[in-house]
């Protein structure tokens, strides 16, 4: 066969006579972007993203359907490729409307693919639904219980009746996975002989260790507590978070080869210069922020008076005693919700939550707020202690009634005080949970860059001023919620698996993301097109059995619950997103994400044969009529090749 010479990006190459430009550039190891070819269709459609440019003439040609020729010049990327590129794919998206991720996902820090689990739920495949949650989530059993669940405030069911209980079916997986003969153990890769020190067992470090356990890493993680698990185990009571759900979540990171160190403490027991020259490779800091802030008022430090941490951590070792008759907790996040619900359930007659400022600002999870209200505890809002002082009757606490003033530096409104409103109260006992702090003093290593309290990284790759230290979770953000710690472990395992392969430390690329608009604001045909349909019930303990002892008071999903529920599931998300040649495509040339959907009622799904067909999401590449007038196939092999073919995710199964 007779071979041609042509210049391909300056370099001369040779290729077979009559190819098309498209394939002697991919002969000669060049990839073109297509989006209309494929290359066993003969007709060609007209998305020109194949375009490229003949250096001479400075001529713009589609790469598929013109063929190569003696001499001939090519450039297949430029900057002025590069915007006609740009261009097309914009053309071709104001022809597609929908999610690639759905706004559950988009709004999960870890980034779980909510619809893909909560789909194998429903199909009755539970083993599916935990290997896909711990993708991402690898201690789903301890967030399925305490999640704020970002994702269901985001959830498109707002614009039907109510959100999916997505927490609820994540615990609902796992508790399946838990009693299973056969738990799900993540495939290992082979092992590499890097050693990897974690210190801190809490959600991000226990996140960090599973992930470069799976990559072939050794992993020990070093921790303060006698057990592992962090505050999940010493903050969260067990009404909440019962201890054999958190030893389940670890049985896995066991069986994978994790070596747990307990009873250890960073700056006394081991250093970091020390687990480098014991042969660790890199250090992951995750030891989080269990230090109590303090009030700064007068008496804080009397008897009686106790961090609402120490408090839960007394609890869960088991060493607590009775709060007493009276107690009164001062907060308004989860830490104090938690202590006032333990403070009943240790007997105390009567518990009482000072807050500064009203309901609205509580940062507490709601429905926590609800079930301490609904269990007896009472909130005083727009409250503030003064002082505390001992007296005969016990603890005496002045309390100053506010209001709120001008908004703060972070645009907060500012609770000040009103005049001639004091007050004294009487307690047994004194709660303080008005916050968590890091102890960057247990670092002791002027090598790593600190501010404000926490630990100073590399946003992107958690990687700190020490080559070899990475460091997330709440030493880094300052408290925060389990799953963003979760979202850190994460982050931070791939950067430090790229740094034990010798490959640069690089960030994430970012996804483009096609959305339908806001959470209950996409276009009326896509909520017509699902039914209302009542959102499922947790089954709980009775008010009269809860606060009588610690057993937990949600008891989940029933089987058929779930599978209900999760059929609920409005399936927004693109079940191609992760192999959708659109989307790759506008990741690599920069598009903008697209907000504004399209002007069509058309939103109803057509189902034949098994085959689902969204006509919002198709952009008229004509692959699809192409392969039906050429194949010859029919049955099930034409409809896999339609599914497979199909660029944009418009046709699926």
């Amino acid at each position: 066969m007779s071979t041609i010479t042509f210049t391909l990006n300056g370099k001369k190459k040779s290729a077979e006579k009559d190819l098309s430009i498209l394939d002697a550039c991919r002969n000669n190891g060049v990839s073109i972007p297509t989006f209309c070819f494929h290359q066993s269709l003969q007709a060609l459609g007209s998305c020109w993203m194949c375009i490229v440019e003949i250096k001479g003439k400075h001529r713009f040609v589609p790469a598929c359907s013109t063929r190569i020729s003696e001499g001939m010049s090519v450039e297949t990327d430029n900057a002025e490729l590069f915007e006609i590129r740009k261009r097309n794919l914009e053309r071709l998206l104001e022809g597609h409307c929908g999610d690639c991720d759905g706004p559950c996902e988009v709004s999960c820090p870890a980034g779980c693919d909510i619809p893909a689990f909560v789909s194998a739920i429903a199909r009755g495949d539970d083993h599916e639904a935990i290997r896909i949650i711990k993708e991402d989530i690898p201690l789903p059993g301890i967030l399925g219980r305490i999640c704020p669940a970002p994702c269901e405030e985001e959830c498109r069911r707002h614009g039907v009746d109510e959100p999916l209980s997505i927490c609820a079916l994540k615990r609902f997986a796992a508790d399946r996975d838990n009693e299973a003969s056969d738990r799900y153990i993540p495939s290992l890769s082979e092992k590499t002989g890097k050693k990897a020190a974690i210190i801190g067992a809490g959600p991000s470090g226990l996140t960090a260790a599973y992930y470069l356990l799976s990559e072939g890493h050794d992993v020990t993680v070093f921790d303060a507590h006698a057990q592992p698990g962090g505050m999940m185990r010493y903050g969260i009571p067990r009404f909440r978070l019962p201890a054999e759900i958190i030893e389940a979540d670890l049985a896995p990171l066991r069986a994978m080869g994790a070596d747990f160190v307990c009873n250890t403490v960073l700056g006394r027991d081991i250093s970091l210069e020390g687990l480098k020259n014991e042969g660790f490779d890199v250090v992951y800091l995750a030891f989080g922020a269990q230090k109590a802030a303090e009030m700064n008022i007068e008496g804080e430090k009397s008897e009686g008076v106790v961090s609402g941490i120490d408090f839960l951590k007394t609890v869960a070792s088991g060493t607590m005693r009775s709060p007493g008759p009276k107690v009164v907790v001062i907060g308004g996040g989860n830490t104090a919700i938690d202590a006032a619900r333990t403070a009943l359930r240790l007997g105390a007659g009567s518990v009482r939550i000072l807050y500064r400022r009203t309901i609205e600002e509580m940062p507490a999870n709601r429905a926590e707020i609800q079930e301490a209200l609904h269990e007896g505890v009472s909130i005083d809002f727009l409250t503030a202690p003064v002082s505390i002082q001992r007296d005969e009757g016990g603890i005496k606490l002045i309390v100053q009634k506010m209001k709120m003033g001008a908004p703060d530096q972070s645009g907060r409104a500012r609770p000040v005080p009103v005049e001639h409103a004091a007050y004294a109260l009487q307690a047994d006992q004194v709660i303080s949970a008005i916050g968590q702090q890091v102890d960057i003093t247990i670092l002791e290593n002027p090598g790593i860059a600190t501010a404000k309290g926490t630990v100073v990284v590399d946003p992107e790759t958690c990687r700190t001023s020490v080559p070899w230290v990475f460091a997330g979770g709440d030493c880094v953000t300052g408290p925060d919620t389990a799953i963003n710690a979760v979202k850190q472990g994460k982050q931070a395992a791939r950067a430090v698996h790229l740094y034990l392969k010798g490959e640069p430390v690089t960030a994430s690329p970012t996804l483009f993301n096609a959305t339908y608009g806001p959470r209950d604001k996409a276009p009326e045909g896509f909520y017509r097109r699902t039914q209302p349909a009542p959102r499922a019930q947790l089954r709980e303990l009775p008010l009269h059995l809860r606060t009588g002892g610690f057993e937990e008071v949600s008891a989940g999903l029933s089987q058929k619950s779930a599978r209900e529920e999760a059929l609920r599931c409005m399936r927004c998300s693109c079940t191609n997103s992760h192999d959708c040649t659109l989307r790759d495509l506008s990741s690599v040339y920069g598009v903008a994400q697209k907000q504004k959907p399209v002007a069509t009622e058309d939103f109803s799904i057509t189902r034949n044969q098994e085959i689902r067909f969204e006509r919002e999401k198709c952009v008229d590449c004509g692959i699809c009529v192409r392969t039906l007038e050429e194949t010859g196939k029919d049955g099930n092999e034409i409809l896999r090749l339609l599914v497979e073919r199909c660029p944009t995710g418009a046709l699926s199964r």
